[in-house]
């Protein structure tokens, strides 16, 4: 059991920091850095120059890796920084999966003692092979509206069951549920969703490059941003219910500070996102401060750590 706990640890943390460089992909707009998949530029390893891309034809008289471009129109869009950070991207997602491979492992000698780590972790490795399938979608398909919104809501949904087979296999006793927090961790999933859906309009007019500068792709964004912001205002406000509840009931657990802290520095990272122009750093920010957020709200409201 400690054997398990220790390596699915381990992959929670790991997963949490591919979450962190998918932010940085989209926040840099480096999705398409690698134009293919498995390939990056027709090549295993990055080239590091044009020169270095491979020339040779498929039977249409296109490059391999290129199905409707012409040569000429996409070697103009190669980048090598949005490229190596795509590239490294890929490479910690392949580092995932053999954590993932490693938890499915250790659960194995577990099946019958206790076959909820078993068939969690079985979950926890198909739902990364479909994502690393989703992903290769989300490239070929050149970032098509709806596939990255799902990727990012499975990817989610897989730190929560880390979480799920963290707590299961801890020798630590249950605390109490915090009320309220399962209703947040739905509205903070909702956020995501429509966080994401909000990137994925800012995605559709800036590749189309249709002059619409910087400070104003949000007002463009249409419905999914009008939805976005004020449901931050009632996420704000559960929380506030959350920490107050918690206070007058005198409980010793700093989950509800935390909470509030974390919903409070989302909502100043929306505001400097929304008037300042969505510098990148702050969208990467902001999508590792609401992973963060949720894995903690989700803890509180299905597996609290005993109070102090």
């Amino acid at each position: 059991m400690k054997r398990f706990h220790k390596v699915v640890t381990l992959t929670f943390w790991a997963t949490l920091g591919l979450v962190v460089a998918g932010g940085l992909v989209r926040a840099t707009g480096a999705g398409l850095g690698c134009p293919d998949w498995p390939t990056c530029w027709g090549c295993w390893l990055p080239p590091t120059e044009l020169s270095d891309i491979p020339s040779q034809l498929d039977e249409a008289g296109e490059p391999y890796y290129l199905d409707k471009l012409d040569r000429r129109q996409y070697l103009s869009k190669f980048d090598s920084t949005k490229m190596w950070i795509e590239y490294m991207n890929r490479v910690l997602g392949v580092l995932i999966g053999i954590f993932i491979i490693a938890t499915f492992v250790a659960s194995f000698p577990l099946r019958k003692s206790q076959p909820r780590l078993f068939y969690g972790s079985l979950i926890a490795l198909l739902m990364v092979i479909f994502q690393g399938w989703l992903g290769s979608i989300v490239v070929e398909s050149e970032l098509m509206p709806g596939m990255i919104t799902l990727h990012m809501l499975l990817a989610m949904i897989l730190l929560s069951l880390l979480i799920s087979l963290q707590a299961w296999s801890s020798p630590d006793s249950k605390g109490v549920i915090i009320p309220g927090t399962r209703i947040l961790y739905g509205l903070i999933i909702l956020q995501v969703i429509l966080g994401t859906q909000v990137r994925e309009k800012v995605d559709e007019f800036t590749k189309d490059d249709q002059g619409i500068v910087r400070g104003e792709w949000l007002d463009h964004a249409g419905l999914v941003d009008h939805l976005h912001r004020p449901l931050s205002l009632l996420v704000l406000g559960l929380s506030l219910f959350i920490f107050f509840q918690a206070k007058k009931k005198n409980e010793s657990t700093k989950m509800p500070v935390w909470i509030l802290a974390g919903v409070g520095g989302q909502i100043l990272l929306g505001i400097i996102l929304a008037y300042a122009g969505l510098p990148p750093w702050s969208q990467t920010a902001h999508l590792v401060l609401g992973a963060g957020l949720l894995c903690l709200v989700y803890r509180a409201g299905w597996h609290p750590l005993p109070s102090a």
